[in-house]
Formats: structure tokens, C-alpha cells, sequence
């Protein structure tokens, strides 16, 4: 009986930690986690329409499936310059916002994030919608809050439609 039980606990020792999956995208060298109430689809050979005076955040339009959807340029969110034309586009349907699409830097891919591996880092000079930053393997993950960052964006729009009503 000994041996029965030393063999269910190696056996045991060697399945893998609990974690959490989560799906990740690149913008240059960050890494930004989606949340897991996101869904997010790959888009290939999309054409993006640029927008005459459109907010900087906005790449244009993009036509998927018969209906029109705004790009964000996630470069220019993140690191102050716009996207390149090799850039990815990432359909993303957030459950309390309308579906926008993201510019990334290659696929998304995804991570399988072992609880006690992961150290939760408060850093400075962060945007408002990364409220903190996770270590993994010698890598930061940027924890984003993407509904607060389309809140951001949302407000940012109705703040310029005001400006250019009242101004016309």
C-alpha cells in the first residue's frame, strides 16, 4: 500500500500548478494582458480607411462582415507613435462596449500564468487603464483594464464631437 500512495503523490507533484489562462498582444516591447471577459479575433487582410479629423487614438475605419468598426491605434496609446502598416489588427468585444479593433504587433498569444509565479508590481508613470504590472518568467505583463481605456477613449470622443458642434 506504501508504494501506491508514494506513486499518486509524484504523481501529483508533477501535474501542473493551478493557474489561469490568459491571452496577451504586443505593442512594440510591452506585453498587454486582455482580460478574460474579452473576446478578441485575429484579422487578416483588413483595410483601414483613415478618417479626415479623426482623434489621434483613431487609425480610421475598418468594414468586417458588412459593418464599419474604429480602429484604435494602440501604438499611438501606448507609445505616443502611430502604428506601422505591418501592424496586426485584433477585433475586440468587450461586454459593456461596442466592438472596436486594436493595432498590435503580431498574433496574440497565449499565457498560462501559475498564481504563486506571479508578483503584482504597482509602478509609476503607468496610464490610468493599466492599474498594475504582473511579473512572469523575467517578463512584465502590462494587467490592462481595456473597459476603462474605451471609457477614456468614449469620453475623448464626445469631448471633440462637443468642441467641433459648438465651434462650426
Amino acid at each position: 500500500m506504501g508504494n501506491k500512495q508514494q506513486a499518486r503523490n509524484e504523481q501529483a507533484n508533477m501535474q501542473p500548478e493551478p493557474g489561469v489562462s490568459r491571452f496577451c498582444y504586443r505593442i512594440g516591447s510591452s506585453l498587454i494582458l486582455l482580460e478574460s471577459d474579452i473576446l478578441a479575433e485575429v484579422l487578416t487582410a483588413q483595410s483601414i480607411f483613415p478618417i479626415p479629423f479623426a482623434p489621434e487614438w483613431c487609425a480610421g475605419l475598418t468594414s468586417l462582415r458588412g459593418d464599419l468598426y474604429p480602429v484604435i491605434d494602440m501604438h499611438k496609446v501606448v507609445q505616443g507613435r502611430p502604428a506601422t502598416d505591418s501592424c496586426q489588427l485584433l477585433f475586440i468585444q468587450h461586454p459593456r462596449f461596442p466592438p472596436v479593433v486594436f493595432t498590435c504587433d503580431g498574433y496574440p498569444r497565449q499565457l498560462r500564468l501559475p498564481m504563486t509565479a506571479l508578483t503584482e508590481h504597482l509602478a509609476e508613470n503607468l496610464p490610468g487603464w493599466i492599474p498594475h504590472i504582473l511579473l512572469h518568467d523575467n517578463q512584465s505583463l502590462l494587467a490592462a483594464d481595456h473597459g476603462r481605456l474605451l471609457r477614456q477613449i468614449q469620453r475623448s470622443a464626445n469631448r471633440q464631437d462637443a468642441t467641433t458642434h459648438f465651434s462650426a
